[in-house]
């Protein structure tokens, strides 16, 4: 599936970068979508709906069909079982984000957990670039 070197229009291997890149700001709009709009209407807020009062999640949204389709495209190329433990990056820099951006605290089990993640993405990485080399 790798081996053929012809992707069409764009390296699958950046685009997984730029899926993951796509998420990160999509997780990072809901929730600023989602805290935008924390003391509308009381009555259906239990349902997160009036989340969509905010033009961040419908940003969001659209932020996240790229992104799907971004991801359609690398699996055309990389096989899943590369493609979906690589693309957990994710974990790792949703609260890396939130600590920086949002200024949220991450506790000293979380810091070891995401160690753990970026461990398990070294470990996935390491036979994609021997893979890589055989092509």
């Amino acid at each position: 599936m790798t081996q053929n070197r012809r992707f069409g229009f764009a390296n699958p291997w950046l685009l997984l970068g730029f899926e993951i890149i796509c998420v990160l700001v999509y997780e990072l709009l809901q929730k600023r979508g989602a805290s935008e709009t924390a003391n509308l209407s009381q009555v259906w807020s239990w349902t997160g709906i009036t989340a969509l009062a905010s033009p961040l999640t419908w940003l969001a949204m659209v932020i996240m069909i790229i992104s799907l389709l971004s991801w359609l495209y690398v699996l055309r190329y990389i096989p899943l079982s590369i493609a979906f433990p690589l693309s957990r990056a994710v974990d790792v820099l949703i609260p890396l984000s939130c600590w920086i951006i949002l200024g949220e605290h991450i506790s000293p089990r979380r810091w070891f957990g995401i160690a753990l993640v970026v461990i398990g993405l070294m470990l996935t990485a390491k036979p994609v670039a021997r893979l890589e080399e055989k092509l």
